[in-house]
């Protein structure tokens, strides 16, 4: 294992009063060998791994969790730190070891909550890292207010692919609805079924059903009915056509039952709704 940085020129387990303080900064790169490291009571700061390259394996209640390139781990003051730097891997993973009354409120800010986060590999981050090391190890004027500086960007650069990566796998996983989405808007008076739905977006019923009301907050059914009748309103306003003829424009054959299904979500029938909208 190699180790390259600040921790053995500026390596304390200080806890700082300011609002946030760097002890240490470095790198390391797996050897031949696995490396482990295990502190069973922690340190007295927090700890941040973020894995540029290979695996870092966390033991966690018993179990081995891995952190792969891309992820961010973190330690708080106090808890069992037990991780491997997986040689076979070629690992390399930089450490950050940071205090201050400010350190947990950044964090969950940056919404590194859990002990893994998977933020990608981000090229500024490293760079930032990098930096820090380099001021570590220098030690020019003013570096502690560099580091400072340096931490808070940092942090906020991880979020920042956290949350760009945390987008990109939303849009992945609900690709599919979009086509169904606007097929519904469109084609509203259409009579599909759900099994036809779901057909759509190559999808088992049941898996449509639960992303659907996942990614609206409404079961396709339910969502449908809304559009028609937004649809329906909108016909009552801005036509004469007579209430038969608006219910069978939405999908609806049967006046009496789209009668009642109108009064039943909006709260008064179809001709008093019109009536009130001066139509």
């Amino acid at each position: 294992m190699i180790t390259i940085g600040g921790g053995n020129l500026y390596n304390s387990d200080r806890v700082s009063g300011e609002y946030i303080a760097i002890n240490n900064c470095g790198l390391t790169i797996a050897g031949q060998a696995d490396s482990t490291t295990l502190r069973p009571r922690g340190r007295s700061d927090y700890l941040l791994l973020y894995v540029w390259a290979g695996q870092v394996q966390v033991q966690e209640a018993g179990r081995r969790l891995p952190a792969s390139a891309g992820s961010v781990v973190v330690y708080r003051p106090g808890e069992c730190q037990h991780y491997t730097h997986v040689a076979q891997e070629r690992t390399q993973a930089y450490w950050l070891h940071f205090s201050g009354t400010g350190a947990e409120e950044l964090l969950q800010k940056a919404g590194f909550l859990a002990r893994i986060t998977p933020v990608g590999c981000v090229p500024e981050a490293r760079e930032l890292l990098r930096r820090l090391i380099h001021e570590l190890q220098f030690r020019q004027r003013q570096y502690e207010m560099f580091c400072q500086a340096q931490i808070l960007l940092l942090l906020a650069t991880l979020s920042r692919g956290r949350q760009q990566r945390e987008s990109a796998q939303f849009a992945q996983k609900y690709r599919r609805l979009a086509a169904v989405i606007a097929h519904m808007h469109a084609n509203c008076q259409q009579s599909l079924s759900v099994s036809d739905f779901a057909r759509m977006c190559d999808l088992s019923e049941h898996h449509f059903i639960h992303l659907f009301h996942e990614y609206t907050g409404e079961a396709p059914y339910a969502y449908l009915t809304r559009l028609r009748l937004e649809k329906a309103k909108d016909l009552m306003v801005s036509t004469t056509l007579n209430i038969s003829e608006i219910a069978a424009a939405v999908g609806y054959p049967n006046p009496l039952y789209f009668s009642r299904l109108f009064r039943r979500h909006m709260g008064v029938p179809p001709s008093q709704f019109r009536k009130a909208m001066g139509n």
